[in-house]
């Protein structure tokens, strides 16, 4: 069934996409808010493990629609990573790649994507579609540092979540990133007082 959707949604293509009108209000937009979990950080040889998302339609997270999914690693993984504590115990109960690349397509498709220092997240979401599924995809995407002012370093999420009084999780797994991600893109648009889809920095990555 999913893989009938994206063939349609692909046609000819080797790129997967989807069209958003700029002229959209706020309120009316869709925002799926995801943060991946890492071996690391190179792009050419790390891979994702996990992946959470949650939706925002309406201004409103809600939490019913939410993804979580943890993925099979395509090499030998033996150790503990201590950033998101994923062990090899928990990924002998991984599902394929191929499976959840299909699986967050059909959840995310319509929508923008977003998340906080979002270049390294796309890159590896982008490249698990691409070495899983076969093809491309273009995206539109909101990285919510281009929402923030910051000089000189930039802030972590944490710090930003305390700087805004917003709920912080112990758990930091990539499901409670994107929900407290979700939380603070709710602030930020609020504060900011952003109309349409076009008012946003949103880029196609």
């Amino acid at each position: 069934m999913i893989r009938a959707l994206i063939d349609k949604l692909l046609g000819s293509r080797e790129e997967l996409s989807w069209e958003v009108n700029k002229e959209t209000k706020t309120e009316d937009l869709c925002f799926v808010v995801f943060d991946t979990e890492t071996t690391g950080l190179d792009l050419k040889k790390d891979e994702a493990l996990s992946i959470g998302a949650v939706k925002i339609e309406n201004l409103r997270v809600d939490l019913s629609k939410n993804f979580y999914a943890l993925l099979k690693p395509t090499r030998e993984y033996n150790e503990s990573i201590k950033v998101h504590g994923i062990t090899p115990e928990d990924l002998r109960n991984a599902r394929a790649r191929k499976e959840i690349c299909m699986e967050f397509l059909e959840y995310a498709k319509g929508c923008i994507l977003a998340g906080y220092f979002l270049q390294i997240d796309m890159a590896m979401l982008k490249r698990l579609i691409k070495e899983e599924c076969g093809f491309s995809l273009k995206a539109y995407a909101l990285d919510l540092l281009d929402l923030v002012e910051h000089k000189g370093k930039v802030p972590s999420l944490e710090e930003l979540l305390k700087i805004f009084k917003l709920p912080i999780s112990t758990q930091h797994n990539a499901l409670e990133d994107a929900y407290m991600t979700a939380l603070l893109l709710l602030r930020l648009l609020k504060d900011g007082n952003y109309k349409k889809l076009e008012d946003l920095p949103v880029r196609r990555f």
